[in-house]
């Protein structure tokens, strides 16, 4: 199976957001966490993009094929903290 452009596309979104991303697989599953790592064209072997689940510390490898779409879902930490304004 190819990635698809937008899969493709969807997955570098997630790779720059820091926060937590919801990845849709083929076979039905999703997953929610932070994906902190893709390689979409490697030299040797297959795309895979890798995911440190929400509330867990364990790193996750899954091949990009597998991979139905991904979802930007959590709060972006890295955004500057903007005090609420006041009525």
């Amino acid at each position: 199976m190819t990635l698809s452009n937008d899969v493709a596309r969807q997955i570098d979104e997630a790779f720059d957001f820091r926060g937590h991303v919801t990845v849709s697989f083929v076979d039905g599953r999703t997953l929610e966490g932070y994906l902190f790592n893709r390689e979409l064209a490697p030299m040797k072997g297959e795309a895979y993009i890798e995911v440190i689940p929400k509330d867990s510390d364990e790193r996750l490898r899954f091949p990009a094929a597998s991979v139905k779409s991904v979802a930007i879902t959590g709060k972006d930490f890295a955004s500057p903290f903007v005090p609420p304004q006041k009525p």
